[in-house]
C-alpha cells in the first residue's frame, strides 16, 4: 500500500493490517467462471486498508461520465457479484481462480464477493467486487468521500466512464514478495462501487495494467446492479 496454508495472507508493511474501518457513521463502501465452485474464505484473507483518520476535506476528483445516471435509484442486494462477474479481463494475468465467497458489505445493504486467486508461479493474488446501495445520494457521497480520507492506498486520479465520480488507488508492497495493488471507487447515485485487485509476485505486475482491469471489471459491475 505470501501465500497461507488455508486462504490469502498478506503481509503489510509495519504489520499493517487489511480492514475497512468506520468513518462519518459509515464504512467504506467497494469473475464468473464455468465450473468453479464457491465456498467459506479464510477469515485472514486480505482486504483493502483503511484508518481512521481526522484529515480536513480533501479535493475531490470527479470524473465520472457514461456508465451511471443521477436520479437512478439502486438496489444492490441479492445481486450475485460471485457468479455474475466475468474473469475474462483477468485472462492475461494467468490467474487461476481458488475460491470465491460471496460477501456482505459493512457500511450499508448491498453485495460483494471476494475471489481468491492464484498466479501461473503460485504467488496470491485477490480481487473484491463490492456494491453499497444508501438511502440517498447524499449518503453515498458521503460514504464514498470517506473511503478516500481513511484509505491507506495512494490516490492516482480521478476515473472517467464510470457514474457521477470515480477515482482509483493504488499501492505496492514488499515483504517476502513483491505485491501490486489497484482499487477504484466510484458512485452512482445513491450506489458506491468498489473493485480491488491484489496480485503478488518476484516482480510487480505495472499499475497500468491493474487499473485498466479493474476499470473494466467496475464498469462491468456497476451494469449489473438494477436501477429504476
Amino acid at each position: 500500500m505470501g501465500p497461507s496454508s488455508s486462504g490469502l495472507r498478506y503481509a503489510r508493511r509495519g504489520g499493517r493490517r487489511l480492514a475497512w474501518s468506520a468513518s462519518l457513521g459509515v464504512l467504506v463502501i467497494v469473475l464468473s467462471a464455468t465450473g468453479c465452485t464457491g465456498g467459506s474464505a479464510d477469515p485472514t484473507v486480505a482486504e483493502p486498508t483503511t484508518t481512521s483518520t481526522s484529515t480536513g476535506a480533501s479535493p475531490e476528483p470527479t470524473a465520472g461520465g457514461p456508465g451511471g445516471a443521477s436520479g437512478v435509484t439502486y438496489d444492490a442486494v441479492g445481486v450475485d457479484f460471485c457468479d455474475r462477474t466475468d474473469l475474462e479481463s483477468l485472462a492475461d494475468l494467468s490467474l487461476k481462480l481458488v475460491n470465491r465467497t460471496p460477501k456482505q458489505p459493512a457500511s450499508a445493504p448491498g453485495a460483494a464477493c471476494l475471489f481468491e486467486l492464484r498466479t501461473g508461479s503460485g504467488h496470491e493474488a485477490s480481487l473484491l467486487v463490492e456494491a453499497s446501495t444508501l438511502g440517498s445520494a447524499d449518503e453515498a457521497g458521503r460514504l464514498y468521500r470517506a473511503t478516500r480520507e481513511t484509505t491507506e492506498m495512494s490516490p492516482d486520479g480521478p476515473v472517467s466512464g464510470l457514474g457521477e465520480e470515480a477515482e482509483g488507488f493504488s499501492e505496492q508492497s514488499d515483504t517476502d514478495v513483491k505485491r501490486a495493488e489497484y482499487m477504484i471507487h466510484a458512485r452512482s447515485s445513491n450506489l458506491v462501487l468498489k473493485v480491488w485487485l491484489a496480485v503478488s509476485g518476484t516482480t510487480y505486475t505495472p499499475k497500468d495494467v491493474l487499473a485498466t482491469k479493474v476499470k473494466k471489471i467496475a464498469q462491468l459491475s456497476l451494469a449489473e446492479v438494477p436501477g429504476s
